[in-house]
This record gives structure tokens, C-alpha cells and sequence, in this order.
């Protein structure tokens, strides 16, 4: 059936300059006398009608939905978006018609059951899914179904709901997002939902305005749990019997202070360090980053992300940790590339990192980075995991960001 009905018995006549046919509206044609005449029904107060024979009228409102115009349909989800005792089934189906239809629903109705947009959420398109995260009392279950698909324009929309309060897998699924989507990262980095996992998991693909943010947000001090933790480290190191190893992991991911050690486990002074470092800025081949691995106390892969990394800002924190003075850490970048302005001013800005953090807390920062078996980054890895259908370049780039390219070679 078309989707206007012509009034009178006589052919249209086209519009002289555009030639096309005008639209009138739908007459009173029986089918839309019929939806009429049923929606009159549908929306009769609770007093006038039992909740058996509104649900017998919106049954047959069902089939007839399936069977007129899109006008008419609209039609009936203007008086349904009245009614808070509609049966669900019909909201239902209507929730999943056509956007035009669908938004006399959404945006008309005060109050939608729960379960009823997250199946709308679910079943419909993108469009429903981007009215849904603008309904004022969008829940943290709606909120999780509509960002099931993500969407950017969808996910902008949630994450400008300050009101509405994310899950950790939608935030989850959000910073994973953000590897690719620069516009989520600002809306991301003021949720209050965001935890330090998050973003020193961030840090690694935003840019430097927002590395300094993340560096200042998600500062802490971890004496509380070394205070606490203080009388196992003998007991676990200093036993003759073999540590556990869950337990050691923990007590040196915790550990106060990391003290430089060689192959040997011989400690190792700071003119060691600093040539080390020196050498790696120079010639990063793979001998030299297992050196920096070993001396800083990192995994090699994160040894081999931080001289990657173009910015400078992870060498500081992996600086700060070691405790190298300030003076030698502005030396080794002010004199990277000899009397270069540029290379002075980044010095001036990555000293600027560096004295802006403590040094138990640049500690914490590159336990995170190396934090692989804590659960939530392994999920946020995965989640990335390069599975979005990404293209070449951008597959690349970010294997390069979270140190999963090709390694430095000889």
C-alpha cells in the first residue's frame, strides 16, 4: 500500500517547476479510521478500560502496524507515548520501527521499562541506539547495551552524560576505543568513572597536552601498602625455602624503591645507568634495550615501547624512577641532537615531567605499564586487540604505541 492515500477520485497534478507529485495527507481511508479508532481505545484512562482489554486492542494494534503506512504508524506512537500502561509488546514494536517512528517513542514517552531499550538498543540501528543515549533517564544497563556496537557518534553521546553513571566494561570498551577515536579521548579523561589502570593505558596514544593530565590526575602515593606489606618482604626474600611466586610478584610491584642491578644481581651505579641510557638514545639496538630493561627493572617489551615512544614523556617517568638527578636528566636530552633549539626545548619540557612527579609514583607508573597479568588490563588489551577492522597504517600505529611492532634489530 502506498504511503499516502490520495484525497478525492482524480489523478494529482505534478508541481509545474519540480515536476513531482505532491504528498497529501492520509484520509479518512477504513484503515486509517481503524488505527484511529483502535489507538482511541488503547489510550483510555485505566478506569475506562481493564488491563485484559487493552491488551486484546494492542494485540490487534500489532498486526496492524505490520500493515499500514509509516504516517499512520507514527500516528500510533504519538498517542501510545501517552500512555505509561501500554502493553509492552506494542511498545516494543514500535521501538524497533523505522527511526521516524521509533523517535515518537523515544523521545515522546517519559517513562520506557528498562528492559524495553535495551532490547531497542539491541535490535535496532544506530539511529535508535543514538536517541536512546539522549533520553534523560538513560540507566548504566541502557547505557552498556547502546555502547555495545561502538558507535563513535553514539559513544560521544553517552560520555556527554555526566548524570548517568558507566559500568567498568563500557569504560572498558571506551578506553580501548579510544586508541582510534581522538574525539572520545577528552570526553573519556573527565569521566569520574576513570581509574589509573585506564589511564596509564591511555597515556600511550594521546597526545602531550593530555599525558601531563593523566600524570597529574592519577597520582598516588603507595605507602599505605608498602606500611602495610613492610614485614613480608623478609620473609619472602629472605627465606632459604623458594618465595612464592604469586606473592613475590606482588611485594615487588609494591616495592618501595628500585635499587639498578647488573646480570649478576650486582648493583649498579648511577655512571652505569647513565651511559646505558645514553648509549640507548644513540644506537637503541637489542642489546642496549636489555640493558635498559635490566637496570630499570622492566620487561624488556616495555624497555623497547619507552626508547620508541616519539613524545619522551615514558623516559622520564622510567628516569624518575631510577633516581637519576635532574641535571643529568636534562643532559641527556638537551645534548640529543648537539645545539639543536629543538631539542633544548623538548629537554625543558620533559624536565618539567620529571620534577612534576615523586618518585615512588613514577615507580607505579611503570609497574602499570608492565602490569600484563592484572586482569583489567589484560581485558582492555584484548578489547583492543587489533580486532575493530582497522586499517593498515592505523593497525600499525597502534602496535607501535602499545609496543607490539616489529623490535629494534642490529
Amino acid at each position: 500500500m502506498a504511503d499516502f492515500d490520495i484525497a478525492g477520485n482524480g489523478e494529482p497534478t505534478p508541481d509545474a517547476e519540480t515536476l513531482l507529485t505532491p504528498i497529501t495527507k492520509i484520509g479518512p481511508t477504513p484503515r486509517a479510521q481503524l488505527v484511529r479508532k483502535l489507538s482511541d481505545i488503547v489510550v483510555l484512562p485505566t478506569g475506562r478500560i481493564s488491563s485484559n482489554e487493552r491488551a486484546l486492542v494492542a494485540d490487534i494494534l500489532l498486526q496492524v502496524v505490520d500493515n499500514v503506512e509509516i504516517e499512520l504508524r507514527m500516528e500510533i506512537a504519538v498517542r501510545v507515548a501517552r500512555v505509561a500502561e501500554c502493553p509492552p509488546a506494542l511498545i516494543h514494536a514500535l521501538l524497533i520501527d523505522e527511526p521516524e517512528v521509533a523517535e515518537k517513542i523515544i523521545s515522546g514517552a517519559q517513562t520506557i521499562p528498562e528492559a524495553l531499550l535495551i532490547e531497542a538498543a539491541q535490535e535496532g540501528g544506530q539511529a535508535h541506539r543514538l536517541m536512546i543515549a539522549k533520553r534523560p533517564d538513560l540507566t548504566t544497563a541502557v547505557a552498556d547495551a547502546v555502547l555495545r556496537k561502538g558507535e563513535p557518534d553514539v559513544c560521544i553521546a553517552v560520555l556527554k552524560r555526566d548524570e548517568c553513571r558507566l559500568s567498568p566494561n563500557a569504560i572498558n570498551t571506551l578506553v580501548a576505543l579510544s586508541a582510534t577515536r581522538k574525539d572520545l579521548q577528552p570526553l573519556l579523561l573527565r569521566r569520574s568513572e576513570l581509574e589509573p589502570a585506564h589511564g596509564f593505558m591511555m597515556f600511550w596514544w594521546v597526545d602531550a597536552e593530555r599525558r601531563k593530565r593523566i600524570l597529574a590526575r592519577f597520582s598516588l602515593d603507595r605507602r599505605i601498602i608498602q606500611d602495610v606489606l613492610a614485614d613480608l618482604y623478609p620473609k619472602v626474600f629472605r627465606s632459604k625455602t623458594d618465595p612464592d611466586p604469586f606473592v613475590r610478584d606482588i611485594l615487588i610491584l609494591a616495592e618501595r624503591r628500585h635499587r639498578p642491578r647488573g646480570m649478576d644481581g650486582e648493583r649498579v651505579g648511577m655512571d652505569v645507568v647513565l651511559r646505558t641510557l645514553a648509549a640507548a638514545q644513540k644506537y637503541p639496538a637489542q642489546e642496549i634495550i636489555d640493558a635498559v630493561a635490566m637496570v630499570a627493572g622492566i620487561s624488556r617489551e616495555l624497555a623497547a615501547r619507552i626508547l620508541r615512544d616519539p613524545g619522551g614523556e615514558p623516559h622520564a617517568v622510567m628516569c624518575k624512577s631510577l633516581g637519576i638527578p635532574r641535571d643529568d636528566f636534562f643532559a641527556l636530552f638537551e645534548t640529543e641532537d648537539g645545539e639543536d633549539e629543538q631539542a633544548t626545548e623538548k629537554a625543558e619540557y620533559l624536565l618539567g615531567i620529571f620534577d612534576s612527579m615523586a618518585r615512588d609514583f613514577s615507580r607505579a607508573v611503570l609497574r602499570y605499564w608492565d602490569w600484563d597479568s592484572n586482569p583489567r588490563i589484560a581485558l582492555i588489551t584484548r578489547l583492543l586487540g587489533l580486532e575493530q577492522g582497522l586499517g593498515i597504517e592505523q593497525e600499525a600505529d597502534l602496535k607501535q604505541k602499545l609496543g607490539l611492532a616489529e623490535e629494534f634489530v642490529d
